[in-house]
């Protein structure tokens, strides 16, 4: 993969700033829980660890307890399993020093999620041998009553001035209704804020579980959907802005998932229309490489390009009358392409007056899911053009001159990928830019297979994240072909390595 520092003074990262500020996009003030979950796994793979992002996550917190000036005689950190508990095992370390510290384990040590968070309670379990702070692990609500009583007895304890509980139970893990005994735990806190509101202080860490009455949400990196106190800080854990501009490994959260009872057909459609007299290979690239991600994939086109797909029996041919495909294919291909999730447009389609015709006529009347590539893009008439939610375009830099000048309308709704070295994906809500891919993929055909990776996405997600992990796909082929050979492959190594690509980055 090529290195990001290679971009800071290229005309593409001027291009993509250009485009940026054309479309009106700012940085987001609030993500959602999946997001941070790309973002995350994007900061790890551009060089900050989870681990120091867990460890900048609780020394932050630890800092604005300080910043509260409050004497606590003791505080209480209510962990889970997951990262959200991490923070609380950095936080409970730095507590410890100044603090009477207790850490509450919620649920089954042997089933801590992530690695660091285990280094993290490694840590606090070292630190309960040493003495240095009381440990003790929930299982039930039986246990968790128990240890809910004895907090509520030292409330009563007029020797105790402050109490703090840290709520580090689920943060951006919360699904759905709260089970036990996490229900029984917020229950039985609320309670005791409302009886003892002056000596019980309670901070949540990111998100508070579910109702809980916090006193104070500390906001990591960005707020999220999820946040609903209305006391709350937001705070800086070194995440660097450009990385919400990646494409990274964490993006293909964002698709969904192939099922494990599925059967033929529901894991993507995709019909490609492409071809022509002159251009044979082009529709075939495209098609092959959508069967290594989709279940079917058709190639509609004219005689010539038939006997091409013919040589490939995981491809299914649609033959259409003529040399071209034309205006009086319009109605025929509309209808053929009711049955499939997703079309892939212009590979090798040509460029003539009757197939601009056809383009025009079929791009004005589908409603369903279209990839535009290569000629098509040249035959779009765009002065009577919508730009269809739908549509996801794929030109390059002398291709985008046809789009560039509509991307401020309002009626621009379609992605795009401009394909470079370095590739900018954008709509009119979001844009990001991605670096996979090398010197080796100037070589012809690599455009259609990367319209067939996407085609073979977007028939079972939607436009933005397909076009995205699409581009990053198509270069990490690239990538891994040159750690092999070079700059020295061709359009048919990238299909055949395309599967230990997707192996790799979908598994």
């Amino acid at each position: 993969m090529k290195d990001i520092k290679c971009f800071q003074k290229t005309g593409n990262i001027l291009k993509f700033e250009e485009l940026r500020a054309k479309l009106k996009i700012n940085d987001k003030n609030d993500v959602s829980p999946l997001e941070i979950k790309v973002i995350d796994e994007n900061s790890e793979q551009y060089g900050i660890s989870k681990e120091t992002l867990m460890e900048n996550a609780g020394r932050a917190v630890y800092e604005e307890i300080v910043n509260l000036n409050v004497d606590f005689s003791k505080t209480y950190l209510f962990c889970g399993t997951g990262n959200n508990g991490g923070d609380g095992f950095v936080i409970a370390r730095h507590l410890a020093n100044n603090f009477a510290t207790f850490v509450v384990l919620i649920g089954n040590e042997r089933k801590i999620k992530t690695s660091e968070t285990q280094r993290n309670f490694n840590t606090v379990k070292n630190m309960e041998f040493f003495g240095n702070l009381d440990y003790a692990n929930i299982l039930d609500d039986e246990r968790a009553v128990e240890l809910l009583k004895t907090i509520e007895k030292e409330l009563e304890n007029k020797q105790n001035d402050h109490i703090l509980i840290i709520d580090a139970m689920l943060g951006t893990g919360i699904t759905g209704i709260l089970k036990n005994p996490y229900s029984t735990i917020v229950d039985y806190l609320n309670v005791l804020k409302s009886k003892y509101s002056k000596k019980l202080k309670m901070v949540s860490v990111d998100i508070q579980t579910g109702n809980l009455n916090a006193d104070l949400e500390v906001i990591l990196h960005k707020r999220k959907f999820e946040n609903k106190n209305k006391n709350f800080v937001v705070k800086d854990i070194g995440i660097p802005k450009y990385i919400e501009n990646m494409v990274g490994k964490g993006d293909f959260y964002l698709l969904n998932e192939r099922k494990q009872n599925s059967h033929k057909g529901q894991n993507g459609n995709v019909l490609v229309i492409g071809g022509s007299k002159e251009y044979h290979g082009a529709p075939v690239f495209s098609a092959l490489a959508a069967s290594k991600f989709a279940d079917i994939v058709t190639v509609a086109s004219v005689s010539n390009v038939m006997n091409t797909v013919s040589n490939y029996p995981e491809l299914m041919p649609y033959e259409l009358t003529g040399d071209y495909i034309v205006q009086n294919h319009v109605d025929e291909l509309l209808e053929l392409s009711k049955n499939y999730d997703c079309v892939v447009l212009g590979s090798g389609i040509s460029v003539n007056s009757d197939t601009k015709e056809f383009v025009n006529s079929y791009l004005n009347e589908t409603n369903g899911k279209v990839v535009i590539d290569a000629d098509a893009i040249k035959l779009i008439d765009y002065s009577n053009f919508k730009f269809k939610n739908n549509f996801i375009f794929t030109p390059h830099k002398k291709e985008f001159e046809y789009i560039e000048n509509y991307i401020e309308s309002s009626g621009f709704k379609s992605t795009v990928v401009l394909k470079g070295s370095l590739d900018i994906i954008f709509n009119s809500n979001n844009i990001k830019m991605n670096i996979t891919g090398n010197q080796g993929m100037t070589v012809g055909g690599t455009g259609d297979i990367l319209c067939g990776i996407i085609g073979a996405i977007y028939a079972c997600n939607d436009a933005f994240p397909s076009a995205c992990c699409g581009t990053y796909i198509n270069g990490y082929c690239g990538d891994l072909l040159e750690k092999e050979y070079g700059y020295y492959y061709n359009s048919t190594d990238i299909i055949k390595i395309l599967p230990k690509a997707l192996k790799e980055l979908l598994y």
